[in-house]
């Protein structure tokens, strides 16, 4: 049929066909919408461990600038530490702002908690109507597409400063320039891409026509691919600093501990890191606080002597000893120093109540629950007595159901995997009757037109930490010797009229205010206020 002329029919016939394949292509099954929205579960999951290694090459880098001697040797890297973290915190915030913040959730048997339902972001109406005008992939961007754009150039555009400005004094760095290359190459959203036809299209069309859950995988990747550059970049600044230009006789030894603090028992994990990694360059002798340590063993591939020992007892510790390496025929020794902490174990659980002391029923009392040395993702509050929600870095919400007394159960793991729990009693009282105000005030005096025009409001002592909002629903406003029922917040038009009459010197008093917030109630007296 090759070269026959098609007739309308038939063209509207495969028209027809391809829309039909397409649709097909779209209609992605259950199973692997759920799978994308797993892994970009997992993806987060691993940035969350990538923040913690980043956080290790910086307190490195903090450590070391903050030594005697050495501010003046670490400054550059320093200034590029706290750059890189400027504007990829800029980044992932943007990135993680892009999704919609009322995910689709549903109920699953066996579950205490709903799930984010995967299935139902099979469309890709939310990400084509915020990056494209018109929905449409060739049409015009919007703001957020033009927004998403602006970012990524501005991410890649200031790394790349940075890496330019460490180039100065260290043009020869090949991690530098090859990190530069991909960098450029990853991020460069100006470059046109392929479809499976071999046409041409703009870097953002990939985004437009996916099902949403496929878009959020992309976006959770950009933010790995940032933090990943980013640990890279630090790495490569640490590894940078330990070597001198030649030989040797200038080389440093620092100790990297795996943490910061240890409990009496456990036992020191770190590495030795050297200026120069080699898989060639072995150490002829270790010697570690007295210890003698078998190179052989002890050096894994990347040139790091692996340390392993009892950290000691409570208290600042010191690690001292030496590397010897031979150059030449000549033995040069390597001195190395650091300090460490060993702090005990939690035997109790401190819980702060943010701004007071006590619980409230029916309201959700936001507490700070912390256990030394121990990281607040690895902790959990429960109660059989209120219902409990994790806000993220310790923080929860704990509502009080019913009773006089509360208890909270804390637990978590310590960082070399020991079990810990506690339990903190609280009383539950009622919330207090709320201050109310008029004009913001609680007493004073007040011109007629402002009087007019002001309004009943309550709040709640700021003593007591609450945030919730109250309402006024109703009060009564005695003007002289004359009484108005008043509905809402303001006086009513009867009120209003008498107020034009009364001559100054005349007391308004606002009384039987009703109120609702944490609980509904009326206050017999509320605010006086003198007309001027």
């Amino acid at each position: 049929m090759a070269g026959t002329k098609e007739s309308p029919r038939q063209k509207m016939i495969n028209l027809m066909y391809l829309v039909f394949i397409a649709m097909l292509a779209l209609n992605m099954s259950k199973e692997v919408l759920t799978a994308f929205g797993q892994i970009t579960e997992q993806v987060e999951d691993n940035n969350s461990s990538l923040d913690e290694r980043i956080q290790t090459f910086e307190e490195t880098i903090n450590k070391n600038y903050n030594s005697e001697g050495q501010q003046e040797v670490w400054a550059e890297k320093k200034w590029a530490m706290d750059q890189i973290g400027d504007i990829t915190s800029k980044f992932v915030n943007h990135i993680s702002s892009l999704p919609r913040k009322d995910m689709p959730m549903k109920e699953v048997k066996g579950l205490k908690n709903p799930i984010v339902d995967y299935e139902v972001m099979d469309k890709p109406d939310y990400y084509d109507k915020k990056f494209f005008a018109n929905s449409a992939a060739n049409a015009k961007l919007t703001k957020d597409g033009e927004d998403f754009l602006n970012n990524i150039r501005s991410f890649k555009d200031d790394f790349i400063n940075i890496i330019d400005s460490l180039l100065v004094g260290d043009k020869n760095n090949l991690n530098y320039q090859e990190l530069k290359v991909a960098l450029k190459e990853t991020f460069n959203v100006d470059d046109k891409i392929k479809d499976r036809e071999g046409k041409d299209l703009n870097w953002i069309e990939r985004y437009h026509g996916y099902p949403e859950v496929t878009t959020n995988t992309r976006l959770a990747m950009l933010k790995s691919n940032a933090m990943s550059f980013k640990a890279q970049l630090l790495s490569f600044m640490i590894g940078g600093q330990y070597k001198v230009e030649a030989t040797l006789a200038n080389f440093d030894a620092y100790v990297v501990s795996d943490r910061s603090a240890y409990y009496p028992g456990s036992n020191f994990s770190g590495k030795i890191i050297l200026g120069k990694k080699s898989r060639n360059l072995v150490p002829k002798s270790i010697t570690i606080n007295n210890s003698e340590i078998d190179p052989n063993e002890k050096l894994n591939s990347e040139g790091a002597v692996i340390l392993d020992f009892p950290v000691g007892r409570t208290g600042q510790q010191q690690i001292e000893g030496t590397v010897v390496f031979e150059e030449g025929g000549e033995l040069i020794s390597i001195p190395v120093s650091a300090l460490y902490d060993v702090i005990e174990k939690p035997n109790s659980a401190s819980v702060e109540v943010v701004g007071r002391n006590t619980l409230f029923r029916n309201y959700d009392n936001e507490v700070i629950v912390s256990l030394p040395g121990i990281s607040s993702n690895a902790i959990s509050v429960s109660s059989s007595g209120a219902s409990v929600s994790k806000k993220g870095r310790g923080r929860f919400t704990v509502r009080p159901k019913s009773g006089s007394k509360l208890t909270l159960s804390v637990s978590g793991t310590t960082p070399n995997g020991d079990k810990f729990s506690d339990k903190k009693e609280f009383i539950i009282r009622s919330a207090p009757e709320p201050t109310i105000l008029f004009n913001g005030k609680e007493t004073g005096k007040m011109s007629k037109g402002s009087i007019a025009s002001s309004y009943v409001s309550a709040r709640y002592p700021p003593a007591y930490g609450i945030s919730k909002d109250v309402k006024v629903s109703g009060f009564r406003v005695k003007i002289g010797p004359k009484n108005f029922n008043c509905s809402g917040n303001k006086l009513s038009s009867k009120a209003k009229s008498f107020l034009k009459k009364a001559p100054k010197g005349f007391d308004i008093t606002i009384k039987d205010i009703n109120y609702k917030g944490i609980t509904v109630g009326k206050k017999t007296l509320g605010p006086s206020i003198t007309i001027n």
